[in-house]
């Protein structure tokens, strides 16, 4: 019994909340929303999540930005991105996909991983100008994981 009422607490919970959610068909939205979705979206700002087909060129604040078959692309601090091809970021957490980029970030797994500072890079191919050597292969970490 108790279990049913935590359950229909949380449903009760979630049917009152609310989030902006903008549908992007291709690069035309520019409004500032919590949730977008989009074959190829560039919104002004998102809050927490965008999930989009191709291309993902919205700046995501402190969420997760996913593109099923493409790109990701953000200027903003991200906690993940996820795209099986290519995913840029200046200061994202967790990068997962084929080629990763980024200025500072925590982990990156891909098969070529680029950063300026990245704390754990596993791939065939790691640059990182802060790491034990610029150019390692299969894993490469930060010289401060070892001060």
């Amino acid at each position: 019994m108790k279990k049913l009422m935590i359950a229909a607490a949380l449903v009760a919970s979630a049917a009152s909340a609310r989030a902006d959610v903008s549908w992007s068909t291709w690069l035309d939205n520019s409004a500032k929303t919590d949730i977008s979705f989009g074959i190829a979206a560039k919104c002004a700002n998102v809050e927490t999540f965008e999930l989009t087909l191709l291309y993902g060129g919205s700046k995501v604040e402190s969420g997760v930005q996913w593109s099923f078959m493409g790109i990701n692309d953000s200027d903003k601090a991200n906690v993940l991105q996820l795209s099986w091809w290519f995913n840029r970021g200046d200061d994202s957490c967790v990068q997962l996909g084929m080629i990763n980029v980024a200025k500072e970030n925590a982990f990156n797994l891909g098969f070529v991983n680029i950063a300026d500072k990245s704390k754990v890079q596993l791939g065939f191919l790691n640059f990182n100008k802060n790491g034990l050597l610029p150019l390692f292969p299969f894993i490469n970490l930060d010289k401060s994981l070892f001060d």
